[in-house]
């Protein structure tokens, strides 16, 4: 505990040192709700864009417990990474931080495979797309991971960006950034782009800010404002639930020793601004497929008609109306055997009975993504999947209304299919 005081941030709504050290005075106890209030005005520090606070995404944690309006003090759909179980009780608030614990323990009535560990996880219950993500923060001294990151999963994408995960032991200046693309409507390997930046200090003996810059055309990683990570967003366009976590991971930086347990990853706090200017955030933030009539849990295709010659065939598998996974591949032997380029694209338009059109903007390349990435992690394999006969792989889908909608509007369509039940899309603007 006096550690944690020693390395306790002094927070100010408006003070910003690139030592990533905020504050001025001690705040008292009592006055912890106007604390909060206050750091929902605190300007964003980026020097570019026009900003405004994000409260569903910002805590000083202050209040003395976890704020249950905005956190689930676990992950309500996993239990960890095996053999570190998720244990709520490793959350905790103290000293106007959050600390998240590693502990060597074995709880009773586990499930198969979770002994040993436990660890801990905090997920935030806004999902959220593009904007700038602030922490003032503390890795733990152990083997078992201090993580900030984001991810979602539906049927029709999986997504995932890890502003950093960082195991101090046996690497304590070894910041890691990834990117994941586990699947989309068109891409079933997973593939990821990871990045290291090495610390000039041990990272689980000061706090440091962190930052993700997140828009709809940049991804930029910062440590105490310099950025340490710049890539074109070309795939992170989905919402994602902000998570803090800590998990074991055997095969990367080992299970954890006793001597390095128990361990804290702390962070001071959580401050997220939305750009009210900037590059264009004009695509739906979601796209549903669903299959009315559907019961079965195998697989079931569904062809569309294309405007533009061809059929597009609609994949579902497991679940039933709402399936587990869905797939999209554009048939037409002819088109691809004219092609000559490496990279390519093609316009898909489908319509409704009522002729309302969806537009499916599809990009192939002969280049398989996951060849044509870097794979930093040890002990990833490469992903593997067998080329088209057309030889093309594609490498992205963008699908949009023919007509632009204002944002919070929802759209149906009921397309119909060859010789089938309709396939039912949902957009969500």
């Amino acid at each position: 505990m006096g550690n944690d005081i020693a390395n306790r941030s002094m927070k100010t709504p408006t003070l910003f040192q690139r030592t990533g050290r905020l504050g001025l005075t001690r705040i008292c106890v009592a006055c912890a709700t106007l604390v909060s209030a206050a750091a929902s005005e605190v300007g964003c520090p980026l020097k570019h864009g026009q900003w405004e606070p994000f409260p569903a995404l910002t805590d000083e944690f202050d209040n003395g417990t976890l704020d249950a309006s905005k956190w689930f003090p676990n992950n309500p759909t996993w239990m960890g990474r095996q053999p570190g179980y998720f244990n709520p009780k490793n959350v905790r608030i103290a000293n106007g931080m959050l600390h998240l614990d590693a502990k060597k323990e074995s709880l009773p009535n586990l499930p198969a495979g979770y002994h040993t560990y436990t660890t801990a996880f905090v997920k935030g219950k806004t999902k959220v797309r593009y904007g700038y993500f602030e922490i003032r923060a503390r890795a733990m001294d152990s083997q078992a991971s201090s993580a900030f990151w984001f991810y979602d999963i539906t049927p029709e994408i999986w997504s995932e960006i890890d502003v950093f995960e960082i195991g101090a032991r046996p690497q304590p200046t070894n910041y890691y950034m990834n990117t994941h693309l586990f699947h989309t409507l068109v891409e079933t390997v997973h593939w990821h782009k990871s990045r290291i930046w090495k610390a000039p200090y041990n990272l689980a003996r000061e706090f440091h800010v962190y930052g993700l810059e997140w828009d709809p055309e940049v991804l930029r990683f910062t440590v105490d404002g310099a950025v340490v990570r710049e890539e074109r967003n070309t795939h992170w366009h989905q919402p994602l639930a902000l998570c803090f976590d800590s998990e074991t991971f055997a095969g990367w930086f080992g299970l954890p020793k006793d001597d390095a347990l128990p361990a804290t990853f702390s962070i001071d706090y959580i401050r997220t601004w939305k750009r009210k200017d900037g590059p264009a955030d004009d695509r739906p933030e979601a796209v549903q497929f669903s299959f009315p009539g559907r019961t079965g849990a195998g697989e079931s295709v569904y062809r569309l008609k294309v405007e533009e010659g061809g059929t597009l065939a609609v994949t579902a598998k497991g679940g039933a109306e709402r399936p587990e996974r869905v797939h999209l591949e554009y048939v037409d032997g002819a088109y691809f055997a004219a092609q000559k380029e490496p990279e390519i694209q093609k316009t898909l338009t489908v319509r409704d009975g009522e002729g309302q059109g969806l537009s499916f903007l599809i990009a192939w390349s002969k280049t398989e993504p996951w060849k044509r990435e870097g794979r930093e992690r040890a002990g990833e394999a490469p992903g593997s999947a067998s080329p088209p006969t057309n030889g093309y792989h594609a490498v992205g889908v963008d699908v949009r209304p023919l007509a632009a909608k204002p944002r919070g509007t929802v759209e149906v369509w009921e397309l119909p299919t060859e010789g089938g039940s309709p396939v039912r899309v949902t957009v969500r603007h």
